[in-house]
């Protein structure tokens, strides 16, 4: 009893020092067990990719081979680390051959898949929400937006980046450890083959210089415009604020005027259309008659079409193609895929189009930026849904000459007048299996 007396009477007299070993050893103990769990959780995933790997291969077919295209700035220069140690693993235990191509500039996937000239089976990004659109963008253009043979090259997506919200689509679920949850199951979508088709927006401006003409670029997730996005967009700069940085930028930047707060423009749209006449069978017929795509066959092997198929042209939609014109005066406009929106697999393919406030004041622009910056979904004055839409912004009164930014997936642009095409079901990524048989 007399050692107890002493022990505790040692503590008192000594508290700064106590109470900084109890943390040390609080903070130890945690980082221990976190780290124990991170191992048995990927054990059970390199257990789960050797089964794949130990599986005979026929004498007549090659190993499965991938190219990863890895974006090594993604998550503060932490993608390649991460890559190695979560994802790259895998894939190696499970005998797929795998070969790493890292981009050096912003922007440079999209040429990097233009002309890749060796056989893949697949395309993986190692990034985020930008590296991904890169990506599709550059398959799209090699493939000249013929969508029956960009859905023969399926794309995965490993959540490396910063953004992932394209990646939370598909692989989310996850209480326990979300990010290596989220890094191994994506991986083991292109172990398994699991795969989904998911829609893309095709962007490209409206009025095009014939000296420069402008490609197209593809998107996944969404098209943003507005004082939110302009204040995310600065989030960087206060790194100094840590893991707090995403809600001071929506404090330091709620009263600044360089931010779009007047999103006034011109919307044109077409209802959306689950396939007619109009739209299906004309773009059917044009890729149809198309003779010139043999050199396609080293990258995305040709396949016949399926005999089940619909017959779009006996689909009539008198509404299909038919513009709506509307003026808009808005705090923010976001366009969503359905990818992100939670469809059902009967529901219409559709963008929808989020119309803001049209004023916000001060404290309400913070609590909604909060709300994004811990991940929960906006409400929206207004949504309109659409198939194809045409954007043209006005100019800001009191300040034409600022010059105004969009985002697609997260990547910038500077605002022109655009036209926004929906390309539905178009690209085949890979996807989780159901829960129920999903490593726990």
């Amino acid at each position: 009893m007399a050692r107890i007396i002493k022990f505790f009477k040692i503590i008192r007299n000594n508290w700064k020092k106590s109470t900084f070993a109890l943390a040390a050893i609080s903070y130890g103990g945690s980082y221990g067990i976190e780290s124990y769990n991170k191992e048995q959780l990927m054990r059970r995933y390199c257990e789960d990719a050797v089964r794949y790997g130990d599986m005979p291969l026929p004498v007549n077919l090659k190993p499965r081979h991938v190219t990863v295209i890895l974006n090594p700035a993604a998550n503060k220069r932490k993608a390649k680390d991460l890559l190695e140690k979560y994802c790259a693993p895998l894939l190696h235990l499970a005998g797929i051959a795998v070969t790493i191509i890292q981009t050096e500039s912003e922007g440079q996937a999209r040429s990097i898949v233009e002309n890749l000239n060796s056989h893949t089976d697949a395309i993986v990004v190692a990034g985020g929400d930008g590296s991904l659109s890169d990506v599709v963008t550059g398959v799209m253009r090699r493939c000249n937006t013929d969508v029956e043979i960009v859905k023969q090259c399926p794309i995965g997506i490993l959540p490396l980046g910063q953004t992932n919200n394209v990646a939370k689509s598909l692989f989310n679920g996850y209480t326990d450890l979300p990010q290596i949850h989220a890094m191994a199951e994506a991986t083991m979508a292109v172990v398994r083959g699991t795969t989904k088709l998911v829609d893309t927006i095709e962007i490209e401006p409206l009025e095009q210089d014939p000296e420069n003409i402008i490609k197209p670029v593809y998107a996944v997730g969404t098209v943003e415009w507005g004082a939110w996005r302009d204040a995310n967009a600065k989030a960087n700069k206060y790194w100094y604020w840590g893991s707090l940085r995403r809600y001071a930028t929506y404090v330091f930047n709620g009263y600044k005027s360089d931010l779009t707060w007047d999103c006034s423009a011109d919307l044109r749209y077409s209802e959306p259309c689950n396939g007619c006449s109009r739209c299906r069978h004309s773009r059917q017929s044009s890729h149809s008659s198309s003779s010139d795509r043999r050199w396609w066959h080293s990258f995305v092997p040709r396949t016949r079409s399926a005999s089940f198929e619909i017959d779009y042209s006996k689909v009539i939609n008198e509404k299909c193609g038919s513009l709506h014109e509307i003026p808009i005066v808005t705090t923010e406009l976001k366009m969503i895929t359905s990818n992100l929106d939670s469809p059902t697999d009967h529901s219409v393919p559709a963008i929808k189009v989020h119309l803001g406030p049209e004023t916000v004041s001060y404290l309400d622009f913070v609590k909604e930026g909060w709300k994004r910056a811990d991940g929960h979904k906006t409400v929206n004055k207004q949504t309109i849904e659409a198939k194809d839409i045409e954007l043209r912004p006005r100019e800001t009164v009191s300040k034409p000459e600022q010059s105004k930014m969009f985002s697609i997936d997260n990547e910038e642009f500077e605002l022109k007048p655009i036209r926004v095409k929906l390309l539905p079901k178009s690209v085949t990524m890979f996807c989780a299996q159901p829960m129920d048989s999903a490593v726990s």
